[in-house]
């Protein structure tokens, strides 16, 4: 069974109400009225009839968005809403970040290479003396990740910080140590008391060699005495 509204209910209750009093109407003429009469109450009776039949079709149809007073009933006037719905088709572009060879090094307040002695050099890490030796790992900075469109790897531009790096020591010398990096044309090269630097990789087995060179033809080193003529 359709279930009405109280407004249709209503209408429809009104309706029939016109219904009979239109049959009374109908049923109490009086013969002896004269055509004008007659064709007056025709008229109106049609009327009824047809503004009744044009109520009951609209609400039959569910239209029952009225603006106006029927009957002194208020209807309340029901807005319609459209949902609209937007499909975006755009792709939606994700990313991710990579490590590059990179590093944010430390600076010398952080690590820094101290004193050689013994073959071991000495750091001072965070205001803390320790020593290595080559093939030991320090922590000399951070990874420099870069942020790269999936799927394509098109970076970005725009840069971060990741994890911290460990490196291995290269070579201890009285002057310098190298430390090995992701990158293959490069070093990272600490002096004494400085921050530590690019250097490159390339350049670093000459230095070494030449630092050792010049320690054993009479090179400077701490405590010996070197022989003057005439002595």
């Amino acid at each position: 069974m359709k279930n009405y509204s109280k407004e249709q209910i209503a209408v429809i209750a009104i309706s029939i109400i016109s219904l009979f009093i239109l049959s009374y109407l109908l049923l109490t003429l009086k013969p002896e009225v004269d055509s004008q009469n007659i064709g007056d109450s025709y008229k109106l009776s049609k009327d009824s009839v047809l503004i009744t039949d044009t109520i009951i079709t609209k609400f039959s149809k569910a239209e029952n968005y009225l603006t106006k007073d029927i009957y002194n009933f208020k209807i309340i006037e029901k807005k319609k809403v459209e949902v609209v719905n937007e499909q975006n088709d755009t792709p939606q572009i994700k990313y991710s970040w990579i490590n590059t060879s990179e590093l944010e090094l430390y600076t010398r307040d952080v690590v820094s290479f101290a004193l050689f002695f013994d073959g071991k050099a000495r750091f001072s890490i965070n205001g803390k003396t320790q020593e290595f030796k080559a093939g030991d790992k320090i922590a000399i900075g951070k990874k420099v990740q870069k942020q790269v469109i999936s799927g394509t790897n098109q970076s970005t531009g725009n840069t971060r910080t990741g994890d911290e790096y460990l490196g291995k020591i290269l070579s201890i010398t009285e002057r310098s140590v190298y430390v090995d990096t992701e990158d293959k044309n490069r070093v990272v090269r600490f002096l004494p008391g400085a921050n530590g630097d690019y250097f490159a990789r390339n350049l670093m087995e000459a230095t070494s060699g030449q630092e050792t060179q010049d320690t054993q033809q009479g090179g400077d080193v701490p405590g010996r005495r070197i022989p003057r003529p005439g002595r």
